[in-house]
């Protein structure tokens, strides 16, 4: 039987994970450019008013949010690849709905199905994929698969730009039915990849983890390998620590664990939120999922273009992003997560700010503004591109414990869809109502986003995940908010205090190992 190491593993891997982040990106981009179809308008011409429009994008957000809260009662039970293979179903069951929708309930029926399905399958790829890689190359890894969701916005965007000169149902039902795409490629390359190495070991499969791990480190080697070795020490020496004590989902709340389990999880969600007060307002409040459910919108009825100039503006927007959120493969390794979060923050403020005096002042000379307004608006999607595009999907999928892994990155994701819903059901209103000060309330956002960041969160690149169990342990010493002489909490490159940590836990490893048997429990968080 043919079996993938090494490389071609790690690819097959990072190919299945992006295919599961692919959908999201899709459907904002097949959106926009649907709203705005004849023949959809003309068959569910409900779609008409601002507040049914709202409903017909956001009902996906809704879907979501509940896939992302079945992922986190059953997530850890099912395991990785079990969990994506449920949500990959369900959403192929919504988008087959959708498609042949003939009436308006179907239709949002269908939505509701697609996004529980998506909601499953975004909150499990890059804790699949984060617990997978080796530290040096998880931050890349990760960034790729978050940057499908960017590629498939931007190919969604020409498809409906394609489709809208087509008659008929074309128009709409050939770009919705083409999300069944990464949904087949999911689902073919599943069988080609081992569970996470480290959900095997917390369940005590060690032989199964110890030969997944020896798989995803490299080719040709054998569980007795010294990288092996070391790295299967240091996971299970993590998991050791962890397994102090069974704690309950109250306890975690109540903040009763010394591993930090509540700190990790707010920062998770704290990350999403802003990134949907920064996608959506930033993807929610920060403004980028409003822009991208709605730009073709805000070009035709804030700036004036006609409906094809909007999709054309709105198709080179999308490369636009794209190609800046690309440039996040090489940055967040390179200038690490918080600096990417920092300066992204800045510049999207900026961007807000600008686009509000362009829109205020569109009446004195429309021609000129309109430009001014646009071209912030393209530079507000490179900014965020590059930064918070891609670094809350990553950080999340880091920051939370491996007891906490599923349910931290399934909470964080859920806060994203809330967001998300809460935003794109009533940014249509907010266009038309209050025109430029919409943009005024974005960029106060992304200006409060720069302190909360530069305080509470701190570094993940060059860590391994078990570093940062060792970070946020009781016994640590980091306070809660980050000092601002605190180099290990702000530093790129890999601390001293990681180093020494992991040599500990190898230590402790081989003393339990030299003792006999242990007890198996994990410290598992129960769900009540």
């Amino acid at each position: 039987m043919f079996v993938l190491e090494g490389y071609p593993l790690e690819i097959a891997l990072t190919t299945a994970n992006s295919a599961a982040q692919a959908w999201y990106g899709y459907d904002q981009g097949v959106v926009s450019g649907v709203l705005i179809s004849k023949d959809f308008i003309h068959t569910f011409p409900q779609t008409k008013v601002s507040d049914i429009q709202g409903i017909t994008a956001s009902c996906f957000s809704l879907g979501n949010l509940v896939g992302c809260l079945i992922a986190a009662c059953y997530g850890n039970r099912l395991g990785r690849k079990n969990t994506l293979r449920i949500g990959a179903a369900i959403s192929a069951i919504g988008a087959i709905l959708q498609v042949s929708a003939t009436t308006f309930p179907q239709l949002i029926v269908g939505r509701v199905v697609n996004g529980v399905g998506n909601g499953i399958t975004s909150s499990t790829c890059g804790v699949y994929q984060a617990e997978s890689c080796s530290g040096n190359r998880r931050g890349k890894l990760s960034v790729i698969v978050v940057l499908h969701n960017v590629i498939f916005y931007c190919g969604a965007t020409w498809i409906t730009l394609a489709c809208s000169f087509t008659k008929g149902g074309l128009q709409w039902r050939l770009p919705l039915a083409l999300q069944l795409v990464p949904c087949i490629i999911l689902v073919l390359m599943l069988p080609l990849v081992p569970e996470s190495p480290r959900w095997l070991l917390m369940r005590d499969k060690n032989a199964e983890g110890a030969d997944a791990l020896r798989r995803y480190l490299g080719k040709g080697l054998s569980i007795h390998d010294p990288l092996v070795e070391k790295e299967f020490r240091s996971i299970t020496g993590a998991i050791q620590i962890e397994r102090q004590s069974q704690i309950s989902l109250r306890e975690v709340l109540a903040g009763h664990d010394r591993s930090g389990h509540l700190k990790r999880l707010i920062l998770g969600c704290g990350g999403q939120f802003m990134q949907w007060l920064t996608r959506y307002t930033c993807k929610q409040f920060g403004g980028i999922n409003a822009l991208n459910y709605y730009f073709p919108i805000i070009l035709t009825e804030n700036i004036g273009q006609s409906e094809l100039m909007a999709r054309i503006l709105t198709g080179c927007n999308a490369t636009s992003y794209m190609i800046s959120s690309g440039l996040c493969f090489w940055m967040i390794e390179n200038f690490g997560r918080r600096s990417l979060m920092l300066s992204g923050a800045s510049l999207q403020c900026l961007a807000y700010i600008m686009v509000a005096i362009a829109i205020a002042l569109l009446n004195r000379a429309p021609l000129q503004w309109g430009a001014v307004s646009i071209t912030f608006l393209f530079f507000y999607y490179a900014a965020f591109g590059c930064t918070w595009g891609m670094v809350p999907w990553v950080y999340q999928a880091e920051i939370n414990s491996l007891a906490m892994r599923t349910q931290g990155a399934a909470a964080a994701t859920a806060t994203n869809w809330l967001s998300g819903f809460i935003c794109t059901q009533f940014t249509p209103t907010g266009i038309k109502n209050i025109g430029y000060r919409f943009y005024i309330i974005f960029a106060s956002f992304n200006l409060a986003f720069i302190i909360i960041v530069y305080f509470l969160y701190p570094e993940t690149a060059n860590r391994t995940l078990e570093d940062l169990d060792a970070y946020f342990d009781l016994d640590s010493g980091h306070p809660t908010i980050i000092r601002i002489g605190d180099k290990e909490a702000k530093q790129t490159a890999r601390p001293i205090e990681a180093i020494e940590a992991e040599a500990r836990r190898i230590e402790a490893s081989d003393g339990i190992k030299k003792m006999g048997p242990t007890a198996t429990h994990v410290e598992d968080v129960d769900q009540v």
